[in-house]
């Protein structure tokens, strides 16, 4: 083969290497969205994908109402009927058009609240579970803080501007991820169109259509959620979620005036760049260990938490589990206590561990309690004869 034939071979093997490169450069390069704040996160996980100004302190408008709507299906109290007061009725801004002395249920007043977007709703739902406005929002500061959102501070709940009324990127993804796992909210939230029983003022009972303000359940069909807002100072706001095979993602951009785009641009790039490797789930039992000098034998192994990672497409084939459990541990043993972990890495590399825990308490054996225990274990024994 003659020298000018072999650089020619060279030079194409160069420019495919080239072209290569770019390619997976172009696969892996982060959205340049227009949002003053942003976020892309992996639901199982919690993994934070991509983060513009993620912890920035922002408005977020009516995606206040996922802490509302949180509190009111963990109330347990969907199926009771709220009657609206003239105060909640005369709430400004988007609206379910909730007249004063109207009865409806505070499922409806959910559907209303994350579907349309009512404002009234909102007020109505923090009346009828707390009493008044001001209580409710303490229960709301309360429980997103509990849920992880510390750098997020409601003044109402609905999102209106207000001084003090903030979140973050971040902490709003925390709130929908929580949000998600409850299947009354995950259902509304991924609903187009749908309607609910309402008696006008004349006392005549209809159906009332409702259609969901967030654009994207029309624009991709793997989208399934969450909310938008919007108010002068918050501007253009949206939380989304999108379902993909195995995975969930979650997105939010805060004051952006292109959200639409943008929430489709971070879902997909998530979607083409990360793969979910899903191992075992939150309580799934991965072994059984004995137990030395315990009034048990053995105590199970439960996985504390989803034992699942996200990683890069291209690093999926990379990914190997090791579980790592001593064959016997000494009692006394706590429920809950840390007995072993599960490693991911990626290559030769832990990138994450998760605890194994103890199912249950294992008392220490000593002659008493061993008297104790077999007194009870005989108890039971003649009880289930019925002999006592």
């Amino acid at each position: 083969m003659g020298k000018s034939s072999i650089s020619i071979i060279r030079f194409f093997l160069l420019f495919i290497g080239l072209i290569y490169c770019l390619w997976g450069s172009a696969a892996l390069a982060a959205p340049a969205v227009k949002a003053n704040a942003a976020i892309l996160m992996d639901a199982k996980t919690g993994q934070v994908l991509f983060e513009k100004s993620m912890d920035a302190r922002n408005a977020p408008a009516s995606t206040t109402k996922i802490m509302t709507a949180i509190l009111a299906i963990e109330s347990g109290r969907l199926e009771e009927t709220a009657k609206i007061s003239v105060y909640a009725a005369s709430t400004r801004g988007s609206s379910m058009h909730l007249y004063p002395g109207q009865n409806i249920s505070l499922a409806e007043l959910v559907t209303g609240l994350l579907m349309r977007s009512g404002n009234d709703a909102a007020v109505a739902i923090a009346e009828y579970l707390a009493g008044s406005e001001d209580a409710f929002v303490e229960m709301m500061n309360k429980r997103a803080a509990e849920l992880g959102a510390t750098n997020t501070h409601f003044r109402n709940p609905h999102g209106l501007s207000a001084p003090g009324h903030y979140s973050s990127a971040h902490d709003l993804a925390t709130l929908a991820r929580y949000a998600l796992t409850l299947p009354q909210f995950a259902t509304i939230v991924s609903t187009r169109e749908t309607q609910i029983e309402w008696h006008d003022r004349r006392g005549r009972d209809r159906d009332v259509n409702l259609r969901n303000t967030n654009k994207l359940l029309w624009m991709l069909d793997d989208v399934d959620g969450i909310k938008t807002g919007t108010t002068n100072e918050a501007g253009p706001c949206l939380v989304s979620s999108a379902t993909r095979d195995n995975q969930k993602l979650i997105a939010v951009v805060l004051n952006d005036s292109s959200r639409w785009y943008d929430s489709l641009q971070l879902l997909n790039f998530g979607f083409d760049n990360y793969d979910l490797y899903d191992y075992a789930n939150d309580g799934d039992v991965l072994g059984n260990i004995a137990i030395e000098s315990g009034l048990s034998e053995a105590v199970a192994a439960i996985v504390d938490g989803p034992a699942s990672i996200t990683v890069r497409a291209t690093d999926y084939d990379a990914v190997t589990v090791e579980v790592d459990l001593p064959e016997k541990i000494k009692a006394p043993i706590y429920q809950g206590q840390k007995i072993g972990e599960i490693i991911f890495l990626v290559g030769d590399k832990a990138v994450k561990t998760i605890d194994l825990v103890a199912a249950n308490d294992v008392a220490e054996r000593t002659l008493i309690k061993t008297l104790l225990y077999n007194l009870i274990q005989t108890f039971r024994l003649f009880s289930g004869w019925g002999l006592l």
